[in-house]
C-alpha cells in the first residue's frame, strides 16, 4: 500500500482484499494475477495460511493509514478488491468513509463493478444510521468500471443516481465501442416521469442538461479514464474505441485520461522491438485494423500524437442526485 504505478492516482489504500469476477473485463484481472505474490508476502510477515483471491477479507488495522499521510494525495481505494463487494459488511464500508471524512487533505477515488450495492448503501446512509456528514464527502470521487456498451448501459445509469461530488468511469480494459451520449434511461425514472407506459428513452451521460426526454437536468459523468489490457493474456483494443471516447469527452468538455494502450498497438514495431504476429481486430462501425503486440512499455499512452492526462477539477458536492 502507498505508492503505485497506476497513472491516474498517486497512492493505493487496500482496507479490503480479494474479489470475484462479475463480467468479461475481469477475465484477466491484474489484482488476481498479483494476489499470490502479495498474499505470500503477507503470510511471511503475519503468519497464517494463504487465502484464495475469492476469499474477500477486510483489514481493520489498515483503516487509519491515510490519516498518517501528511502530504495531499490522490488515493485509489481498494485496488485489490471492490469496496462494494457483497461480502464487505455495511459497517466496514462505513468505517472506510469515516476515515475519508477525517482525511480531508486527500482525494479518494472509489471504483466499483457493483454500482447497485453502492447505490443501496447510499440510500440507507442517514445521519442516524452512520453518523457521518450528509451529503457525501467532497473529497470522495465515485466511479464504475466498464468494458463495453453492455456494461456501460448497466452501470453508468446507476452511478448517476448515486450522490457524489465527482462521478467517473474507467473504461479499462476497453473491449468494445462505448457510446456515452445515448445510454438507456433507468426504468424507475421513466415510470416516475411518464408512468408505466412511458416507453424507452436515452440520455447523454456527459452533460447535465438533455434536450430530449430524460430529465431537464440530471447528474453527469465528470471524468473518463480509458485504457487497454496489459498482462500475459491481454486482449487488444481498437484505436477507434479510444478515439470515440476522447471525441465524446471533448465535445462535452469532460476531462479525458488515456491511461495506456496495453500490450497492443496499431503500428508495426521496429526491428529493435519484440515483434509478434499481427492480429486483425474487427470493428462493426469502422475499418478493421492490424494490431501488434509490443508490450506495455513500448506501446505507451500516446493517442494521435499526444498524451491525454486530464483530471476533473475539485469542487464541492453539487447536490444534484435524485
Amino acid at each position: 500500500m502507498g505508492k503505485t504505478s497506476i497513472e491516474w492516482c498517486t497512492d493505493v489504500w487496500n482496507p479490503v482484499g480479494g474479489c470475484r469476477r462479475v463480467s468479461p473485463g475481469c477475465q484477466h484481472c491484474y489484482a488476481e494475477r498479483l494476489w499470490p505474490k502479495l498474499e505470500g508476502a503477507r503470510v511471511k510477515r503475519e503468519g497464517g495460511k494463504p487465502r484464495p483471491f475469492t476469499d474477500v477479507q477486510v483489514y481493520p488495522d489498515r483503516l487509519t493509514r491515510p490519516l498518517r499521510w501528511k502530504r495531499p494525495r490522490r488515493i485509489f481505494v481498494n485496488s485489490m478488491s471492490d469496496l462494494f463487494h457483497e461480502d464487505v459488511p455495511n459497517q466496514f464500508v462505513h468505517n472506510v468513509f469515516e476515515t475519508m471524512s477525517h482525511a480531508t487533505r486527500h482525494t479518494f477515488q472509489i471504483l466499483t463493478k457493483r454500482p447497485q450495492r453502492m447505490l443501496d448503501w447510499f440510500t440507507d446512509w442517514t445521519p442516524n444510521a452512520f453518523g457521518l456528514p450528509f451529503p457525501p464527502l467532497p473529497n470522495v470521487q465515485l466511479g464504475v468500471s466498464i468494458e463495453d456498451q453492455e456494461t456501460a448501459d448497466e452501470r453508468i445509469p446507476i452511478l448517476l443516481q448515486t450522490p457524489a461530488a465527482v462521478r467517473f468511469i474507467s473504461a479499462e480494459p476497453l473491449l468494445g465501442p462505448v457510446n456515452l451520449i445515448r445510454l438507456p434511461a433507468p426504468r424507475e425514472v421513466i415510470v416516475e416521469e411518464f408512468g408505466q407506459h412511458g416507453g424507452e428513452f436515452t440520455f447523454n451521460a456527459l452533460t447535465d442538461r438533455d434536450d430530449d426526454h430524460f430529465f431537464n437536468r440530471h447528474p453527469k459523468i465528470d471524468w473518463v479514464i480509458a485504457g487497454g489490457e496489459s498482462g500475459p493474456r491481454a486482449r487488444p483494443s481498437h484505436p477507434d474505441w479510444f478515439r470515440s471516447l476522447r471525441d465524446q469527452c471533448q465535445a462535452a468538455d469532460v476531462p479525458f485520461f488515456f491511461k495506456q494502450w496495453g500490450e497492443w498497438i496499431d503500428e508495426r514495431p521496429n526491428r529493435r522491438s519484440r515483434i509478434s504476429h499481427p492480429t486483425l481486430l474487427r470493428n462493426d462501425n469502422s475499418l478493421d485494423v492490424l494490431m501488434w503486440r509490443v508490450g506495455k512499455k513500448i506501446a505507451g499512452s500516446c493517442l494521435d500524437g499526444r498524451e491525454w492526462k486530464e483530471y476533473p477539477k475539485p469542487r464541492e458536492f453539487r447536490g444534484d442526485h435524485p
